[in-house]
């Protein structure tokens, strides 16, 4: 059987069977394209959730809680004693907790009793 003239039979993979050179070369250009700029978006995204889990797990360290010492520093000292606060404030705790009371005459003083009436 004789072919028509001006035809050729193609030769190649089903993939690239296009019909000049400048297709091909757009191919490639795209495909490179693509590649080169999947990769930097996919770690974008990756690292943005990362930097997220990471804020979920130690954002307590941009803000650390408060260390408050309930009625001073009881371990060297009596409890809601003077000793106790200035141990304490050498300690550079936060914050002093103090119980405080008041008697039947108004004064306040400092004791950790809650059915002291």
């Amino acid at each position: 059987m004789k072919q028509p003239v001006g035809r050729r039979r193609s030769h190649g993979t089903p993939l690239f069977r296009f019909s000049s050179f400048y297709t091909r070369l757009r191919f490639i250009l795209i495909l490179l394209a693509f590649v080169a700029i999947l990769p930097p978006v996919f770690f974008h995204f990756k690292l943005r959730r990362l930097h997220q889990t990471k804020l979920r797990k130690c954002g307590w360290l941009n803000n650390p809680p408060l260390v408050c010492a309930h009625g001073g520093d009881s371990t060297n000292a009596f409890p809601n004693t003077m000793s106790a606060y200035s141990i304490a404030l050498h300690s550079q705790v936060d914050c002093i907790e103090i119980d405080v009371s008041r008697s039947s005459d108004g004064v306040l003083f400092a004791l950790h009793d809650r059915y002291f009436h």
